[in-house]
């Protein structure tokens, strides 16, 4: 799955994660307040309800299809505060669901 993070060329983009595929995506907002910066647990369930209800979305992340609605959600909002942890708890998810 997640082969590299590095930051995005992209100006209104933060990250870019590229694939074991060689595919890339670009996610998350420069200069943005994620739970990886140090956002309180409030705001960070607050931003999954929002993202969860809306139903493009919430197809991308349950099924874990790349997304850049998939790494926002489990890279900058996701269980630990560290990105790194949470790549790793989202490649483990991924090969648990895809083999």
């Amino acid at each position: 799955m997640i082969i590299d993070l590095t930051e995005s060329p992209r100006k209104d983009k933060r990250f870019r994660v590229r694939l074991d595929t060689g595919k890339s995506y670009d996610f998350g907002y420069p200069g943005s307040f994620t739970f990886i910066d140090g956002a309180d647990e409030k705001v960070k369930v607050n931003y999954q309800k929002r993202h969860l209800g809306n139903t493009t979305e919430k197809t991308l992340i349950s099924s874990l299809v790349p997304s850049p609605s998939l790494f926002s959600y489990y890279l900058l909002w996701g269980k630990y505060r560290d990105i790194y942890k949470n790549i790793e708890l989202l490649n483990d998810l991924w090969h648990k669901k895809h083999g």
